[in-house]
């Protein structure tokens, strides 16, 4: 049996703490010491999805949303699909910086009624607005568009003009995401937001377009940890697998969010599940930027691979600039 575990943000970066303040991780410095180094797509969706035998094609996004679409709630899009994730945009100097509502998300109500007015704004123009119950919202796209974008990782705290989607159609959807701003803008809920100090809606991030993959190659028949997109390959998948599939998002959202002391506490708990993960299997450890480490009944006996402080690989990481790349709306 194999177990891979998907650990994004386990190297970082991380800052405030000295790593003489860190937890020991023993098990996690073993498993790294003497494990089978490999590389893999760099970025968690990208080492998900090409586990499971889907790559992107050339100039175009992976397919998340369709995915995540079908994870979420069941449904299978029978078309092309965006995320359309909320933003909060902030002014500094000259510019507007992009960061996630995630500390306080839109309710049910408030998703309803972006829903509506936004399907009831751009409906002629081919694109549908949906929301799951999750908090999820999606894109449908009645046409396939010629565009790349980046994803809502990749923008957080960054000026939106550097990330803009490119491609032949790029114009239209630049265009569409300014006019989706001065819509949210115009909303009713942002004044009640506003009037309690609440942050407001500042727009939506378009990203991972795609239609949902033909097959996937069978891997694993559910999923341990909350990830959409992996529970909508495993659904696609059809099949059994050979495999258990572990998802630990913990550490990704501290470093989302520049919280050292909760990434310090996710790496305490994932030292103490280890045990269990490491018990009667091989396990495939994924980090998240392009390293998998496989572990097996062997590796325990390499005694001469000595253990290095886990901070040694998050300088290694920085060092060579690699830095988290994920997507939190996953």
């Amino acid at each position: 049996m194999i177990r891979h575990l998907f650990v994004p943000g386990l190297f970082g970066p991380v800052s405030a703490y000295e790593p003489l303040q860190w937890p020991p991780v023993p098990r996690l410095e073993t498993v790294l010491a003497r494990a089978d180094r490999a590389v893999e797509a760099p970025g968690y969706a990208s080492g998900l999805l090409q586990l499971f035998g889907i790559v992107a094609e050339q100039g175009a996004d992976l397919p998340t949303a369709a995915l995540a679409l079908l994870g979420d709630t069941g449904e299978r899009p029978p078309g092309y699909v965006f995320h359309a994730d909320p933003l909060q945009l902030l002014p500094d100097r000259d510019q507007l910086l992009a960061f996630p509502l995630d500390d306080d998300p839109l309710d049910d109500a408030e998703i309803g009624a972006l829903v509506a007015a936004f399907n009831a704004h751009f409906g002629v123009d081919g694109v549908r607005l949906q929301g799951s119950a999750s908090g999820r919202l999606y894109l449908h796209c009645d046409a396939v568009p010629a565009l790349r974008t980046y994803p809502l990782s990749e923008i957080l705290g960054r000026n939106l003009d550097h990330c803009l989607p490119e491609g032949e159609d790029r114009r239209h959807w630049r265009g569409l995401l300014n006019e989706t701003q001065m819509l949210c803008y115009g909303l009713d809920l942002n004044r009640e937001r506003e009037a309690r100090g609440r942050p407001v809606l500042g727009g939506l991030w378009f990203s991972g377009g795609g239609t949902l993959p033909a097959t996937v190659q069978p891997l694993a028949s559910r999923v341990d940890g909350d990830c959409a997109l992996a529970r909508g390959l495993v659904s696609l998948g059809g099949g059994p697998g050979d495999a258990e599939l572990f998802v630990e998002r913990a550490l990704e959202t501290a470093v989302m969010r520049g919280d050292t002391a909760a990434w310090l506490r996710a790496l305490t708990d994932l030292e103490g599940r280890l045990p269990k993960l490491l018990d009667g299997a091989s396990l495939h450890l994924h980090a998240g930027e392009g390293s998998v480490f496989h572990w097996h009944a062997r590796s325990a006996r390499r005694w001469w691979r000595r253990r290095r402080s886990l901070a040694g690989y998050v300088e290694q990481d920085q060092v060579a600039g690699r830095g988290l790349r994920s997507d939190i709306g996953l």
